[in-house]
């Protein structure tokens, strides 16, 4: 019996001394468990064990005194925005015992709230969220604390305070130039286009309200067209905060519209700090027209031309028209290396196919496109590292 009563006490000593090491220091030291559990009870031995396993799985969280940490995800402070879901929780290991309610002061954002909480109080032995749709903008800071009893009783710890800090959504964007209706014949290339103004994150392309799979650009191009693609084609326009949707442009398909072919060059010499070759097209009638635009440079060389633009480039602009005045331009295209460009394969497909193919790898510039009625502008230009001859040259192919 003495012999049994001096073992216990020998043990409840060196847990004593143990759990104090564990508090004056940070990292726990595995050797002292190993000890101890030599020598103490089993009932002892699986404290000891599990409050080491505990201590031991700690990472670079926020600190309570000794091994003790917050886990907040996301990390403090934290930012979200107005209108959109938001979700923070947060949790506390490597305590000596578990965590039965929490104390939860402070400022929730309005639109947020955390699910079982009464007053002050939430019981609870899992992590707590806050959740919700934030609703005001502001800075909000929430003061957490935990104990080991329901109801705040019992042994606790260390409080700390969450910040959330939340911004105004953006503005949605706006449609500043929407698509255009335009009229083609069975097999015959469309191609749409919109300008949008403000903060925009994704773009997609719908036919009669329904997206179409793929379609995210600034430009829908249908390259063969039938009588299935017929409809109301719009764009939207979305960011964070909400989407705009544009107005809606109808393709019509009908083969009584007759295609014409017409060409005319432009030819000069350009410098990066004055020179450019401006030429204008005006599509007359109902039919929507598709243009090929070459921008020739080092293409000249094979001409027997001196002095080429090594890199010119082109822009393509649309008058915007109201009441015969011109009210803006809506920049379309641009293009400064022939095969870098989204529709490369179409395009040299239709340089082939009208006897205006370039090289591989030339620094010539091209831009194949459907136009509806309207007059437009080719800006014709050298990078501005370069100046020399170079020729524009516009071709209608349907």
């Amino acid at each position: 019996m003495n012999l049994l009563w001096l073992q216990m006490k020998c043990a409840r000593a060196q847990v004593s001394i143990f759990m104090l090491m564990m508090l004056l220091q940070r990292t726990p030291v595995i050797k002292y468990m190993m000890q101890l559990e030599k020598a103490a009870t089993a009932p002892i031995a699986k404290m000891i064990r599990a409050f080491t396993v505990t201590a031991a799985s700690l990472g670079g969280l926020h600190s309570l005194s000794g091994a003790t940490e917050y886990v907040i995800n996301p990390a403090s402070p934290a930012s979200s925005k107005v209108g959109e879901e938001f979700a923070l929780a947060f949790d506390v290991v490597g305590a000596p015992g578990d965590v039965s309610s929490w104390r939860i002061t402070g400022d929730i954002p309005p639109g947020m709230a955390i699910d079982g909480l009464v007053g002050n109080n939430i019981n609870t032995e899992d992590s707590v969220t806050i959740t919700g749709t934030p609703t005001t903008v502001g800075s909000y800071n929430i003061t957490i604390k935990p104990f080991n009893g329901t109801n705040q009783t019992r042994q606790t710890w260390i409080s700390t305070t969450i910040t959330i800090n939340v911004a105004e959504a953006p503005n949605p964007p706006e449609i500043v130039w929407h698509p255009r209706s335009m009229t083609v014949p069975t097999g015959g290339r469309a191609q749409f286009f919109f300008e949008a103004s403000g903060e925009m994150d994704t773009v997609q392309w719908l036919k009669d309200g329904v997206p179409i799979g793929g379609e995210s650009g600034s430009t829908l191009i249908l390259a063969e067209a039938t009588l299935s693609d017929a409809g109301v084609y719009t764009v939207s326009a979305s960011n964070e905060g909400s989407a705009t949707i544009s107005e809606g442009a109808t393709l019509t398909i009908d083969d009584s519209v007759a295609g014409s072919t017409a060409n005319f060059s432009n030819r000069g010499f350009l410098s990066p700090e004055s020179d450019v070759l401006i030429s204008t097209l005006v599509i007359e009638g109902t039919s929507a027209r598709t243009i090929l635009l070459r921008g020739l440079g080092p293409a000249l060389e094979g001409a027997n031309a001196s002095g080429v633009l090594i890199n010119p480039q082109l822009e393509l602009i649309r008058s915007v028209i109201e009441d015969d005045e011109e009210i803006g331009t809506q920049a379309l295209l641009s293009n400064d290396d022939w095969e870098v460009d989204p529709n490369a394969a179409e395009m040299a497909a239709a340089l082939n196919a009208n006897g205006k193919s370039f090289e591989a790898g030339s620094k010539d510039a091209a831009i194949l496109v459907t136009l509806a009625e309207g007059s437009y502008t080719v800006r014709f230009s050298g990078n501005s590292e370069w100046t020399g001859v170079g020729l524009v040259e516009m071709v209608v192919v349907e």
